[in-house]
């Protein structure tokens, strides 16, 4: 097996290929139904090799040919869809206290004015004014929808709405239509507080690991499973395993919280980005890198 991988690297390294993996904020990630078109996205783009969404954290993970295509490239197809992408510069999220967009601000401002209905009727007309400045920014994700034979919230807003101005409930139309845009960006900057102390535990983990066997410094990303890592004392574990020789005491508090080093022997479990307190182990790794404790908790 190690062999063929070999081939496969040489042959697609011949050919000139370069595969690089590259983080996206996509903002416009509201709820699992935009999995299928991003998905759609990237399978008709060349140079892709893999992927993967992250709902929660509104994250889209690509491995791709950098010769081929770049990150700019695919942010630009992103939002083609209306999706909001942004690439992760050095790991990090773009997204930092980002104010509510001109549509929600403005329509929130017009449902305030069209509350002076009670003193002056005619100003109820402003309500509609307040649908007409926050419906754009959903109306053009629900035609992207359409377009894409897709139903998701967006187009279930735009009903909602279309049936409340029929029966001239046009302040409850513009009520919707604030809080929907608002909701957005408020789910936004939580996504964003979850995601950044997810990226903070993440970096706890190092990004090299030393082959027992060889002594050769890898990276974690090379690491299969089943590999036997060394770890010594004061290190932090790279990735997670199951110890097969040495024993030690291991900070889990970054993890788990756990206030008192926790002993480690033979068969004992070790997750990365916890340290090594003291005493020299060996582990076999039970995880690749990219689905370790730290990188799983980090997509939930």
């Amino acid at each position: 097996m190690a062999l063929q991988n070999e081939d496969k690297n040489n042959e697609e390294n011949k050919k000139g290929k370069k595969w690089q993996k590259t983080y996206f904020d996509v903002l416009g990630i509201c709820c699992p139904s935009e999995i299928p078109l991003i998905v759609n996205i990237l399978k008709s783009l060349d140079g892709i090799k893999e992927y993967s969404v992250i709902v929660p954290t509104r994250t889209v993970i690509v491995v791709h040919d950098s010769l081929l295509i770049s990150p700019a490239q695919i942010a630009k197809a992103l939002n083609q869809a209306r999706l909001e992408a942004n690439v992760k510069v050095d790991g990090k999220t773009s997204f930092k206290n980002k104010l509510p967009s001109p549509f929600a601000v403005l329509s929130g401002i017009l449902l305030l004015l069209s509350f002076f209905k009670f003193v002056y009727s005619p100003c109820r007309w402003i309500a509609v004014a307040a649908v007409a400045a926050g419906i754009y920014p959903i109306l053009a994700k629900a035609v992207t929808s359409i377009r894409g034979l897709r139903v998701d919230i967006n187009i279930l807003i735009i009903i909602t709405v279309a049936a409340t101005l029929a029966m001239q409930d046009y302040m409850e139309a513009a009520a919707v239509v604030f809080l929907f845009t608002i909701s957005e960006w408020l789910e936004t900057r939580a996504s964003y507080k979850a995601n950044a102390v997810m990226q903070s535990l993440m970096s706890l983990a190092p990004q090299t690991a030393i082959i027992a066997e060889t002594g050769e410094e890898v990276e974690v990303d090379d690491v299969k499973v089943n590999t036997i890592v060394a770890v010594k004392a004061g290190e932090t574990i790279p990735i997670d395993g199951t110890v097969v020789d040495g024993n030690c005491e291991v900070d889990e508090k970054t993890l788990t919280g756990e206030a008192f080093p926790v002993p480690k022997q033979k068969d004992s479990t070790v997750w990365a980005g916890t340290i090594n307190l003291n005493g020299n182990v060996t582990f076999l790794t039970t995880n690749a890198s990219s689905f370790d404790l730290i990188f799983v908790s980090f997509t939930l």
